[in-house]
């Protein structure tokens, strides 16, 4: 059984007795079965090291079966960043099963999308704004699978606010991780491109939402909700949208969160033919175009939940320091950063932490492209991702920020 299946504490002297076997298993702080439930406690030296070392496994309470996956519960330390990586491979995987000539069975493609989404939704309750790094810094993986996990976990944030319930959570995310599926074969190709879209590649994109639905129902998707929200993401409030050209209450909400969440994607995504548009610039474009074209309410939270500099974005601070946000904080403007290049461009032997509301760490500016480093997300965050106590500004003020 995984550690994540156990509620892990740590060893004191009370919990053993001499001459009496131990009530749980116990491990050391890398995961290693030093005692087995049940073998005899022999020494009082053996009860010490183990009071000092030890940590005790008991068996997480159970609770009633749900025919509703639920987000899952990690129970041992994580790196959300291989985490995210391996979920890329998961999603490789599904779209194989779903472009595969031979039909898979009923219910078989919606148990691997759904096992993707829980595992998200357990990173984001173990640390969300690791996730985000994942979502900003990962670069292993193409655009078709990138861009589904990122509006993915941006979706999720925003649903996460909403308090929305987890069947819609899970149907609002399956459509973030398939809505370009009729668009595979040739989406990385079109992403590639430097010359404007002709009028045949104008005509298969404007098609792909209502395709994309025929090529998952043949697959044995049969979630009604989960199917909608793909037919009608790219529509918008103003009916400039296609497949259909919908307006206003004729889009789902639910669609709506996932068209906000895959435009800022879209914007924050190096092209051939442009550099990605800065976060900050790809949110000020997204606050003028609330009510037009995205939802002004939705609007409005999501940009709150990101703030103005999300983790991963590397800046550049007042005392020239090159960092990487790696935490949101009450005040969208002082995020915490970690720096990891000195004014001088010698680089820090390991990042160093920064409390941007000071101004001498206060952030200048966001940096381009060409002044990003290659740095392993984990050492930005540590083994154990730092918690910050989020207390979110109110929504009124995003006006005044971007």
């Amino acid at each position: 059984m995984l550690l994540r299946d156990f509620e892990l504490s740590r060893i004191t002297p009370e919990h053993l007795k001499v001459n009496r076997p131990v009530p749980w298993p116990i491990y050391d702080e890398f995961g290693k079965l030093l005692m087995a439930r049940g073998a005899l406690l022999r020494s009082e030296r053996q009860k010490e090291i183990l009071a000092r070392v030890g940590l005790f496994a008991k068996d997480a309470e159970e609770t009633p079966a749900s025919p509703v996956p639920q987000p899952l519960r990690f129970r041992r330390r994580v790196n959300p960043f291989a985490e995210f990586d391996e979920l890329c491979l998961k999603l490789e995987e599904a779209f194989e099963l779903i472009d595969q000539e031979t039909p898979p069975p009923v219910g078989l493609v919606q148990k691997r999308i759904y096992d993707i989404i829980v595992t998200l939704q357990g990173l984001r309750d173990y640390d969300a704004d690791a996730l985000l790094g994942a979502v900003h810094l990962s670069d292993q993986f193409a655009y078709p699978i990138h861009h589904p996990m990122q509006i993915a976990v941006l979706a999720e944030l925003i649903l996460e606010r909403l308090q929305a319930p987890q069947e819609v959570r899970l149907a609002v995310m399956a459509a973030c991780l398939t809505c370009n599926v009729a668009m595979n074969p040739y989406q990385q190709r079109l992403h590639q491109q430097k010359s404007p879209l002709n009028a045949q590649q104008r005509k298969v994109i404007n098609r792909h939402p209502e395709q994309g639905v025929q090529k998952l129902q043949q697959a044995g998707v049969t979630d009604d909700l989960w199917l909608e929200i793909i037919a009608q993401h790219h529509e918008k409030l103003d009916g400039s949208g296609y497949p259909r050209a919908l307006k206003g209450d004729q889009i789902r909400r639910e669609a709506r969160v996932v068209a906000l969440a895959d435009v800022y994607s879209a914007m924050v995504t190096p092209r051939p033919y442009r550099s990605p548009i800065k976060h900050k610039d790809s949110l000020r474009e997204i606050f003028i175009r609330r009510g037009s074209q995205f939802d002004e309410k939705l609007t409005l939270l999501f940009l709150n939940e990101l703030g103005v500099y999300p983790p991963g974005v590397y800046v550049r601070l007042n005392n020239g320091e090159l960092a990487v946000v790696i935490g949101r904080t009450s005040d969208p403007k002082a995020p915490l950063v970690a720096s990891v290049r000195k004014a001088d461009g010698d680089l820090f032997l390991s990042p160093r932490r920064r409390n941007t509301a000071s101004r001498q760490f206060a952030i200048k500016s966001v940096c381009p492209v060409n002044e990003r480093m290659r740095v392993n997300p984990a050492t930005l965050w540590g083994i154990d991702a730092l918690r910050i106590t989020q207390v979110m500004p109110d929504l009124s003020s995003i006006a005044d920020l971007i």
